[in-house]
């Protein structure tokens, strides 16, 4: 299909199935005829909206759970046997879900207080001076992106030599050296900025002194006893077969603008972690995505993953620096549909937070055609996880398709929310140091 609507699955105007008619009904929705499912909505809503308002005596929960069960139901639609059996199947799906509504709780695993300061660069460090720091900060842009995963792992994730040397297929001996020499090399910028007298703020005199500290924060997604490592290795699973790509953190507002045009920026330019009046740090993964990739014949399947950047008040759900990751799909329109993503997102759910109650809510964004939200139930509110969509013609033919014969979907996660919500972490600030080893 080349067009997709989530208003022709949940539509409240469709023709009512008679009963004698359902078998049939049921039967095309198995195979995926979209419209026979919204038929199917039309038909039981009266009877699930009583069952969940019976178990949760709340009407907005009802309707919540009564959404969450029909999207569960289209799921696993496919292991109803017997099509004759859909209302009483449907019945058990629906007294589930409003049942886990009901019951589910929170837990903390840290309090605030107990985050430490993790040492970078020596485990014979115990403290540090704030010029040491930031000197420090600077020297670590300096490293390659191999040398950053080892620093990342050995010193905020308390990697032993021995299980790095054995991740990289190498001799213990080997590992120490490798370490050695990256901190002799950090040792070194550091000495020589000294000698210069060179500020901290200085050390780069190209990158501002806050943008040095947010590129040299760690990159959680390299460790994977860190809850957003765990969810990240989780999502490898559902985007099997998908290639990984490594972004540039930083981007050049002229030329994104030249390339992606006027929709290119989608924030409050105060929003923005500007570096000078041409560059920002990347405010998410699909823009550096959009700018660096391109159609060569073949479709495209492909993964990012890794900070973005914005300006804004640290709080319990808000940091600076947090993690995405970021999901393209390219394809001739014979061959792809919105609902394929779509299916990739449902597996991904029931794989992160199985037996959450869900919603998807329409949503806008400049560079998509159409676009949804999806939202899990945080103990009674509703948490923004992901956002998923199809990207307008101007996009396609940016990314060198046709678009009369090419279709380009994309969708985007929030790694720290999902981490928080499968592991019951209640402020995002715990997430850096929390571990599910």
């Amino acid at each position: 299909m080349s067009h997709f609507d989530w208003a022709n699955v949940f539509s409240l105007t469709v023709v009512a199935v008679r009963m004698e008619q359902l078998n049939d009904v049921v039967t095309r929705a198995k195979a995926g005829d979209l419209d026979a499912y919204s038929r199917l909505v039309q038909a039981t809503q009266v009877m699930t909206y009583a069952v969940a308002l019976g178990v949760l005596r709340d009407p907005d929960m009802a309707q919540d759970a009564t959404q969450e069960a029909y999207l569960r139901a289209f799921r696993r639609l496919a292991d109803l046997e017997e099509p004759a059996a859909f209302i009483s199947w449907l019945r058990r799906i629906v007294i589930t879900v409003a049942s886990n509504m009901r019951h589910a709780r929170r837990t903390t695993l840290l309090q605030l207080g107990d985050v430490p300061v993790v040492p970078v660069l020596d485990e014979a460090e115990t403290t540090w001076s704030e010029a040491q720091r930031q000197l420090l900060a600077g020297a670590l842009l300096t490293l390659t992106g191999l040398e950053r995963r080892l620093c990342d792992r050995r010193y905020h994730g308390r990697w032993s030599t021995a299980r790095l040397a054995k991740d990289a297929g190498v001799d213990e001996a080997v590992m120490r050296k490798r370490l050695q020499r990256i901190r002799d090399k950090l040792r070194k910028e550091m000495e020589m900025a000294e000698q210069r007298k060179i500020r901290p703020e200085d050390l780069r005199t190209d990158f501002p002194a806050k943008v040095v500290e947010l590129l040299t924060r760690p990159k959680l997604t390299d460790l994977p006893e860190n809850p957003v490592g765990r969810i990240l290795e989780l999502l490898r699973g559902v985007y099997a077969g998908f290639a990984e790509v490594d972004l540039p953190d930083v981007i050049d507002l002229s030329e994104a603008r030249e390339t992606i045009g006027g929709d290119a920026l989608y924030l409050d330019p105060m929003e923005l972690q500007r570096i000078d009046d041409h560059r920002i740090l990347r405010y998410d993964l699909t823009l550096p995505l959009l700018m660096t990739l391109r159609f060569q014949g073949q479709p495209l399947r492909i993964w990012a993953a890794g900070k973005a950047y914005r300006v804004c008040q640290i709080d319990a759900t808000h940091l600076e620096a947090f993690h995405q990751a970021e999901i393209l799909w390219f394809a001739d329109r014979q061959q792809l549909d919105p609902w394929h993503l779509t299916g990739k997102v449902f597996q991904s759910m029931d794989l992160l937070l199985p037996g959450r109650a869900v919603k998807i809510v329409p949503t806008r964004y400049p560079m998509c055609t159409q676009a949804w939200e999806l939202e899990v139930d945080d103990d009674g509110r509703w948490s923004e996880v992901l956002a998923w969509g199809v990207y307008t013609d101007r996009i396609v033919r940016h990314l060198g398709g046709d678009p009369a014969r090419h279709l380009a979907v994309g969708v985007g996660y929030g790694l720290e929310r999902l981490a928080m919500l499968r592991f019951g972490i209640d402020d995002i600030r715990k997430v850096d140091v929390a571990s599910v080893a």
